[in-house]
């Protein structure tokens, strides 16, 4: 068996990014959505299964994408970019070695352990980074290579995955139906040949994961209580296409920023079935989808008022991504609103920011925070702590009253591609400045 060990070469530091934002502009015109983050990394990681190239088209063009990209390289997977996409090689992976640095910046790092651990047998790798909003345990990612006949061993920085025996047909049951672990899950068991995922996470990104699976020669069987992976990759020649999915992120970052501006969005390449899970919560808001043609929805406000509660949840719950944006809606509508993830224990501390800006917002406990609306925001100087509050801070400043400094603001980036030029073409008064 083969040992890899997760050894740290030189990554230089990102530049620190501000974003500039004059408020009060209504936010008008067309934007195209990007492509699914939450879709695109297990999809890069699936394609060390493959063994012919893979050509993946609308990858986002984020900085989460990028470091994926960059810690397949280290394994020397070729990468080349065409017009139709990104030709991604990985039949002749030329070392098993993988950046501590890149790997403690990016939580979607975790997804490689399902392909590479069945190659290598023996894996030490630091644990996987990401934002900073609240302990996300790795113990149900643990519980499926458990399962697998792995042995886990913790230490305080790093972990230590150890296949002991082989598993005919491994079966786990999800005590967390967690998207990555599911994932990764899928991308074990289509690696070892076979096995069940009892609860499973059902995000659209899982099914195009599966998807993906299948154009590779897996069979999987699509169960309500379960996923039953009945054989691995075949041998194919042909090269392999596939598109990577709108994000449902995307639509609803812009239709909030559309309602809270008073403006009038049409957001293109937005697939109906990808909002299921955030339109009627906004819609609760008083933000209008209107379809105005395939993958095309005009996004505005249509008088705002305050839900009494929103709760994140698994799809096709409201997206605890998009919950701190939420709470900037909830500022600027009618009303009372209780907001709760109860995922995440730091989802609600950027709030002091907003207070900071002038709204009405109590924290109640780590989970939960009742904002009043409407309020006047009014501009300040403030530091992004992570992708989504970063985005809610952005949002914040499109509809408050003079000016907004948001410094840090690359850590945007990881989950949004060009922030600034993006929200320039619908009308936003912001500018970028790099140092």
């Amino acid at each position: 068996m083969k040992t890899s060990s997760l050894e740290a070469p030189v990554i230089n530091k990102p530049a620190n990014v501000k974003f500039k934002i004059q408020g009060r502009r209504k936010l008008e015109g067309h934007y195209r959505i990007q492509g699914n983050k939450n879709a695109a990394l297990p999809l890069i990681s699936a394609t060390l299964l493959a063994d012919r190239p893979v050509l993946l088209r609308n990858l986002p063009d984020i900085q989460d994408v990028k470091n994926l990209l960059r810690v397949m390289e280290r394994l020397g997977v070729g990468l080349e970019e065409s017009p139709d996409g990104l030709l991604i090689d990985a039949r002749k992976i030329s070392t098993l070695e993988l950046p501590s640095s890149l790997v403690e910046r990016l939580r979607g790092s975790v997804l490689l352990l399902g392909p590479l651990a069945p190659r290598l047998g023996q894996l030490t790798s630091v644990f996987p980074g990401g934002c900073p909003i609240g302990r996300r345990s790795f113990d149900v990612h643990w519980s499926v290579f458990r399962a697998a006949g792995f042995a886990i061993e913790e230490g305080p920085s790093k972990f230590e995955l150890r296949r002991l025996k082989t598993v005919q047909e491994p079966r786990v049951y999800l005590e967390e139906s967690s998207v990555t672990a599911t994932e990764n899950g899928l991308l074990l068991l289509a690696s070892l040949g076979g096995g069940i995922i009892e609860n499973p996470a059902r995000e659209p990104h899982v099914f195009s994961l599966i998807e993906f699976l299948s154009l590779l020669g897996c069979e999987i069987e699509v169960h309500p209580l379960y996923y039953r992976v009945k054989s691995g990759p075949n041998r194919h020649q042909d090269l392999v296409r596939f598109t990577v999915p709108s994000d449902y992120i995307d639509i609803g970052t812009i239709a909030i920023a559309a309602a809270v501006t008073s403006g009038t969005v049409q957001l293109e390449e937005a697939c109906e079935a990808d909002i299921l899970g955030v339109r009627p919560t906004l819609q609760r808001f008083g933000v209008e989808f209107d379809q105005v043609g395939i993958g095309k929805f005009q996004v505005r406000s249509g008088g705002r008022s305050n839900p009494s509660q929103v709760i994140a949840g698994p799809w096709p719950s409201f997206p605890t991504d998009l919950m701190s944006l939420a709470i900037v809606l909830a500022t600027q509508a009618r009303g009372l609103c209780l907001l709760h993830d109860w995922m995440y224990e730091g989802r609600m501390f950027f709030i002091d920011k907003l207070v900071r800006m002038g709204a009405r917002a109590t924290m109640c406990d780590p989970h939960r925070v009742l904002v009043e609306g409407p309020t006047l925001l009014r501009g300040t100087h403030l530091e992004s702590p992570d992708i989504r509050a970063g985005m809610a801070l952005v949002i914040a400043g499109l509809c408050a009253a003079g000016d907004t400094l948001i410094e840090h603001a690359e850590v945007i980036g990881r989950g949004y591609e060009k922030v600034a030029e993006r929200l320039q073409g619908i009308g936003a008064d912001l500018t970028e400045e790099r140092s």
